[in-house]
């Protein structure tokens, strides 16, 4: 037994003062391009022509990890760089290259703005990109769809883009971070060793499962020369270092890098370091985002516990390790096309880590750690780590309350609410265990996910609903365009039902959601291909067992997740149809479609009748309400029936990120008096900015009426506040009931922004005065600075509930 070593850390710098310097000077840092990864995995690439291409990922992590820069910055507690300058952005040629004017373009953008000399530009465009031109799997992607596919695809005005997964290949998912720090990395090599062994020389997949194998092993050689050389250098540091407080820190981070992630942790400090390479490694083996953490609060426990009890160390060392990893998060960047920064920026690769909810028993899993955890959450506040929070009917009211403390005192938005009672259902009724799904995460956004078990893609793409109702009342043509993009449906002149519209609209959902399942098979196919991910695969159940890379289907459980964006917007358009058209017969079928076209001109007064006399999804209103759940409803029950490329099936998502933006810039004017290229609704089941005028109480009564259990890849329903409303404790626990009895209506998951308009626009203008300033975007959170301003405005225009 290792005796186990006192890591109390040195006196002589305040905790505060610890976490104050490294959040400011990660905030003071300028976002860049970093070449060297892109050139270290091109050298690797090089050296392997003609080997298994499976091998030849492994070896390029390998390569990556032992000539990578490493760097120790002052003040670190835990350790690990994602480029060779803090938050720069590391390039990924395998999956996706850039053209000059992307180049160009990133420093000037004003959205996720990233620096890059002259000289990396040409070293880029004339030595890396070239090599990568027909072998990236976005350059790839164009043999993998049809003719018909690529049309659809090359318009701006599509339906959905799965485009930008043939760049990124799958992130999205929850590595088995638990098993590392209890086993090690070794225990993940010896039974690569011992599969190997037992492999049978007439199974059929021998070679594929020998190959897997092999690339395990080298990725592991990796992962050890990876660790070794942080341990070192902090003990070069040390031996230099004329401070001896940070002098004993850097030999504490030596002994603790000697040991993981290779072997088990042997105390809370070394837990950390672990948890922080896992996600790190991984981050650096492929371009995926949303790589997430999982339940902190009880992965961590144990080991906190132990070192509490036996004297190891004291809560606020553990708080001040806890706050070094959570500002360690955000160091990932990813560098992203103008179209994409401009349609998700912030910088978001929504790491998300859960507190909270029922512990693998069933029971209140809050526990003392929890509440470190937050104390570290409100001390960083950064828009990394993506912090969530599961809620049970078991868990305290004080719990809950210390969430909106925190939210309140730091007037932005983060930590959005889940609630466990349905989750854990909806993902037993997906196919998972009891024991699986009480133990389940929160992936990227919003998408509740098994632990250690999922290759769940579950951000593979938007599908606009909003487009397909416009498709269906224009006969397939895209009043954007002018291009037949749908099937022929029916021309509204000889629509003589209500029944009639909607059996158009379901045609064109059903037809582009078979294109949808078509092209996200099409480039699994192209990922198993030429992007496997083989760290990933040593950290999911079933990888392993059966020699298969999860891009292959080797995880236990398989799914690919497509969001439905625009329910409000479709839902409130058929309910205006429904009222004006055949109910009052103000304007008919034929009129409509006409005055749409011309996006109301001549005709305000009969927008604003669409406007403000047709009842509104998100004011407690039976008939607008039903039409939105039978939209909702109809999206996930065509999606869920369709099977993936990896053995598993589709899983329906109701949230958007801040898609609605570009989305809606795709769409011509609609029913609900909507204009044309105006954002959709946000959120996903929130109602549509503005038209939930009867307050908080009919607005939750509504979206609890959505089926969102139906929804299994995730929901999302935003909801701001102005926090003047919340200051005492009265006030934060009648937000509290709120939630719970939202929660007991059947609501899935409820987020808030809790600040004024003034102030955001004030960001706006000043923006160097409000760097800080975190906001919740959809899923996912940013600093409001980073942002489109489109996406701002958006924010903007949300409805603000002044009281409760």
């Amino acid at each position: 037994m290792r005796e186990k070593n006192k890591i109390f850390l040195p006196e002589g710098l305040a905790r505060e003062r610890r976490t104050e310097f490294l959040n400011g000077r990660m905030r003071e840092n300028v976002p860049g391009i970093c070449v060297e990864r892109a050139r270290l995995v091109t050298e690797s690439y090089r050296m392997t022509e003609g080997e298994p291409y499976i091998l030849r990922r492994a070896k390029a992590l390998k390569y990556l990890l032992e000539h990578m820069t490493v760097f120790i910055d002052e003040e670190e507690l835990i350790v690990g760089n994602h480029a060779s300058k803090p938050r720069n952005a590391p390039l990924f040629p395998e999956y996706g290259i850039f053209d000059k004017k992307e180049l160009d373009l990133m420093p000037e953008r004003k959205v996720d703005t990233l620096q890059i000399t002259e000289e990396d530009k040409n070293f880029l465009l004339n030595e890396i990109f070239p090599y990568w031109k027909t072998r990236a799997t976005g350059e790839r992607a164009a043999y993998y769809f049809n003719r018909t596919l690529l049309d659809v695809l090359d318009s701006p005005y599509r339906v959905f883009n799965p485009l930008s997964r043939t760049r990124s290949g799958h992130g999205h998912y929850l590595p088995d971070i638990e098993k590392v720090l209890k086993y090690g990395f070794i225990k993940i090599e010896n039974d690569a060793k011992e599969f190997m062994e037992q492999l049978d020389y007439c199974d059929i997949d021998y070679a594929e499962k020998m190959q897997f194998y092999q690339s395990v092993l080298i990725c592991i050689e990796g992962v050890k020369i990876f660790q070794e050389r942080y341990a070192r250098l902090s003990e070069k540091m040390a031996w230099e270092c004329g401070c001896r407080r940070r002098k004993e820190e850097l030999l504490l981070i030596a002994a603790c890098c000697r040991r993981v992630p290779y072997k088990p942790a042997g105390n809370y400090f070394e837990a950390v370091q672990s948890f922080w390479f896992v996600i790190l490694i991984d981050y650096c083996s492929q371009n995926g985002s949303s790589i997430s953490g999982g339940r902190i609060d009880q992965i961590l426990r144990p080991f906190y516990e132990n070192d509490i009890e036996e004297g190891i160390l004291c809560r606020d060392e553990a708080r001040e390790i806890l706050e070094c990893l959570w500002i360690k998060h955000s160091d990932i960047i990813k560098a992203c096309t103008y179209s994409s920064a401009r349609n998700n920026g912030g910088f978001s690769t929504a790491n998300n880590i859960v507190v909270g909810g029922v512990d693998q028993k069933g029971k209140d899993g809050v526990c003392d750690f929890t509440y470190v955890c937050l104390d570290a959450e409100e001390a960083v506040f950064n828009s990394e780590p993506n912090t969530s929070i599961r809620v049970s009917s078991k868990n305290p009211d004080c719990f809950i309350k210390r969430v909106i403390e925190i939210l309140v005192r730091h007037e932005g938005g983060k930590m959005p609410f889940f609630n466990d009672d349905i989750i854990i259902r909806e993902l037993m009724a997906d196919g998972l265990t009891k024991k699986e799904a009480l133990n389940y995460g929160i992936v990227g956004c919003v998408e509740p996910t098994g632990s250690g078990n999922t290759m769940g893609s579950t951000n593979a793409g938007f599908f606009n609903v909003a487009k397909c109702l416009e498709l269906a009342l224009f006969d397939g043509v895209c009043q954007m365009s002018g291009m037949q993009m749908g099937p022929k449906t029916g021309k509204l002149k000889d629509f003589s039902e209500f029944e009639d519209i909607c059996k158009a609209f379901k045609a064109q959902m059903e037809y582009f959601r078979s294109m949808m399942v078509c092209s996200l098979n099409c480039t699994e196919k192209l990922i198993g291909d030429y992007g496997p991910h083989i760290f990933s695969s040593m950290l999911l159940e079933g990888c392993m067992e059966n020699g298969k890379d999860c891009t292959r289907g080797g995880a236990k459980y398989n799914y690919i997740g497509i969001q439905g964006v625009g329910i409000a917007d479709v839902g409130d358009s058929l309910t205006a149809i429904r009222q004006a058209v055949f109910k009052e017969k103000r304007v008919s079928l034929d009129e409509l479609g006409k005055v749409l076209c011309t996006d109301y001109k001549g005709q305000e007064m009969l927008r604003q009748y669409m406007i403000n006399k047709v009842p509104k999804y998100g004011n407690d209103v039976e008939e607008a309400d039903r039409m939105a759940g039978w939209v909702a409803k109809l999206y996930c029950d065509l999606v869920s029936a369709k099977q993936t490329a990896r053995g598993g099936h589709f899983r329906p998502g109701l949230f958007c990120l801040s898609s609605n933006t570009p989305l809606g810039r795709q769409v011509c004017a609609l029913p609900s008096g909507r204009l044309s290229g105006m954002p959709l609704g946000d959120g996903g089941i929130s109602p549509k900015h503005g038209m939930d005028i009867k307050g908080p109480t009919a607005a939750v009564k509504s979206v609890s009426s959505i089926p969102q259990e139906l929804a299994s890849n995730g929901v999302n329903y935003n909801l701001k506040f102005m926090p003047s409303m919340l200051k005492t404790d009265e006030e934060r626990q009648k937000l509290t009931y709120l939630i719970r009895t939202y929660f007991q209506l059947g609501g899935v998951h409820i987020q808030f922004n809790i600040l004024t308009g003034e102030k955001l626009r004030a960001a706006q203008k000043h923006p160097e005065k409000y760097r800080s300033l975190v906001v919740r975007v959809a899923g996912y959170s940013a600093f409001f600075t980073e942002l489109d301003r489109d996406i701002q405005n958006e924010i903007i225009s949300r409805t603000q509930y002044g009281e409760m």
